[in-house]
């Protein structure tokens, strides 16, 4: 079931390094009784699948639908993160998933492109990953970031006047 607001409901999140290694995991339920190793492993499998398949660096996997639960997939530089959701996808859903994604590259950069393999040094990635699953205003995570109402895309500087994807004219936010 969705969130009582209609909003997309997040079950699952898996932090993932980009050799496959799997960061930290966390659930709604803040149960950690399996092994999702292989989950991760799996999930970057079938990304360079796609890249293998569609071409190398050209394509990625952003999402996937089976039954009542959807898989949104957002791509960092060396991690992504995986968040598995029930409802229907919706710009704040995608907004929180890259913020997050966003705050553990800006908190962890050098162990994003140096990692030594020591689990240790993602210590307080995982509060970063559980924040996910707190009401927006609790969790750190809002985004007071400008987006483009045309393409969706962020617009980082405030004083454009036009959309630098689509070139929507910006005077039309609200």
């Amino acid at each position: 079931m969705s969130a009582e607001d209609g909003s997309p409901d997040i079950k699952e999140a898996f932090l993932v390094h980009k050799s496959g290694c799997l960061i930290t995991y966390a659930n709604h339920k803040g149960e950690q009784n399996q092994d999702f190793d292989i989950v991760a492993g799996m999930l970057t499998a079938i990304q360079s699948f796609v890249k293998d398949t569609f071409g190398a660096g050209q394509w990625s996997l952003k999402r996937l639908e089976f039954e009542d639960r959807n898989l949104l997939i957002e791509l960092g530089e060396h991690i992504y993160l995986a968040v598995i959701y029930e409802g229907k996808a919706d710009v704040k859903i995608q907004s929180k998933v890259e913020r997050t994604v966003d705050i553990v590259q800006e908190k962890f950069w050098e162990q994003c492109g140096n990692w030594t393999g020591d689990m240790d040094e993602w210590q307080g990635a995982s509060d970063i990953v559980k924040s996910l699953f707190l009401p927006e205003e609790e969790s750190g995570l809002a985004d007071d970031r400008k987006r483009c109402e045309l393409c969706g895309s962020f617009v980082e500087d405030p004083e454009l006047t036009a959309c630098q994807i689509c070139g929507y004219d910006l005077s039309m936010f609200g």
